[in-house]
């Protein structure tokens, strides 16, 4: 296997995730950084040692010795600078949600088809070793029919992002793409219909900070959530109910199947080893390999989802979900 040399995109909080997980192989290593904020990638460089740090994404690009590009910047320039990459001819991982709206994911897909160009949706929970084991166990018929799957997300959180006004509705798409994308990927289920209820409590912008979330599959399995960015109780746990067995997650630490534990690491092992097993998958898709199916799994059907969701909110009714392509 040579040696791959990639571009990341984006000098955020996300991107040293990334950074950790490519510093920990041989056959890979960061190339250049590009972000808009210059002194924010020139620090992001000096950490990581890398050689060049840049605001120019094109003239980034354009080097020929770049294998592949690692976009984790902010979810509103995702469909901008994805298609930069793939009119490049450039491999891509793209940090999830891959694009602000349905729309813009199509394109990026649409285009990457097109053009031979291999896109990774980077979600990441499709790579935990919890849910890899949770999808092995499905695909073996041991849940039985999935019934429904119930989350909590709850933290006590004031900070914002200023990239967030930017989209009103991001914290629907954004952690709801975890889940849904997790589930539909697990079930390799399909959407139908959506209804959400939101509004924003803490957000120093405005945005959608606490919501409801109720998704309907066309088998008949159904979906419920509950967000907060204002719980002084905090917990992210989803319950999956089969007619054979049930599964906790205590995200991102354990699985239970019947009460009992069969998967447990600490968080940052967990994630980890998911970064990791993200990253194999992007190193196959650069080398041309074929790709595992947590890499090839489409991202658009969880986004048509999480389109109906936003639809229903301005709506205040269930609304009928998008055919994803």
């Amino acid at each position: 296997m040579t040696h791959k040399h990639v571009l990341l995109v984006g000098a955020g909080q996300i991107a040293h995730s990334h950074a950790a997980a490519i510093a920990r192989r041989d056959d890979m290593s960061i190339a250049a950084v590009v972000d808009p904020d210059r002194q924010a990638a020139l620090r992001f460089a000096d950490r990581w040692r890398i050689s060049r740090a840049t605001a120019d994404l094109s003239s980034a690009l354009a080097d020929s010795g770049i294998d592949g590009v690692v976009i984790c910047s902010p979810t509103a320039v995702h469909h901008e600078q994805a298609l930069q990459a793939i009119k490049a001819g450039l491999p891509v991982l793209v940090e999830k949600p891959i694009a602000a709206d349905l729309a813009e994911a199509r394109q990026i897909t649409e285009l990457a088809a097109e053009n031979g160009v291999p896109v990774v949706p980077a979600q990441i929970l499709r790579y935990l070793p919890m849910f890899e084991w949770a999808k092995r166990l499905i695909a073996a018929g041991e849940l039985g029919r999935p019934v429904q799957a119930i989350e909590r997300r709850l933290v006590d959180r004031a900070d914002n992002f200023p990239w967030w006004k930017d989209l009103p509705n991001f914290l629907i798409s954004h952690w709801g793409s975890h889940s849904v994308d997790l589930l539909c990927y697990l079930l390799r289920g399909r959407p139908a219909a959506t209804y959400c209820r939101a509004r924003s409590v803490r957000s120093a912008f405005g945005v959608v900070d606490d919501f409801s979330l109720l998704v309907d599959f066309d088998d008949g399995f159904r979906f419920t959530s509950a967000m907060s960015f204002s719980s002084k109780h905090v917990v992210h746990d989803i319950v999956l109910i089969g007619t054979e067995a049930t599964l906790v997650f205590d995200c991102y630490r354990r699985v239970a199947c019947n009460g009992r534990d069969v998967v447990a690491l600490p968080e940052d092992q967990m994630l980890d080893q998911g970064f990791d097993a993200q990253l194999d998958a992007f190193c196959r898709a650069i080398d041309g390999t074929e790709l595992p199916e947590a890499a090839k799994f489409p991202a658009t059907i969880a986004m048509a989802a999480l389109d109906g969701a936003e639809r229903s909110v301005a709506s205040g009714r269930a609304e009928a979900i998008r055919a994803a392509r």
